[in-house]
């Protein structure tokens, strides 16, 4: 069961130009670690950009996934990125 905001829905997390992440479940700011810990957590969240109001979840999950393969521990192999990518152009 995922878990949501005080309101008992999605918590929406507002993306500003300047790439800060806007928690509005808990009036703060907050890092692209603390979302991941989220995800982790099982809470359920949308991130909107804060001017166009455009869903970018997706962007950002996908942030969060190179995010945490640079930093060394990779989990993702090449040859399944590579499937991955050729997936994407299979749909063009």
């Amino acid at each position: 069961m995922k878990k949501s905001g005080a309101a008992g829905g999605v918590v929406i997390i507002k993306k500003y130009a300047n790439r800060r992440l806007y928690d509005t479940d808990s009036s703060s700011y907050i890092t692209l670690d603390r979302l991941a810990a989220m995800t982790r957590a099982g809470r359920d969240f949308k991130v909107v950009d804060a001017r166009t109001d455009e869903d970018i979840t997706r962007n950002v999950l996908t942030q969060i996934i190179m995010e945490e393969e640079s930093r060394g521990e990779t989990m993702l192999p090449v040859s399944f990125l590579r499937q991955l990518i050729a997936m994407y152009g299979d749909q063009m």
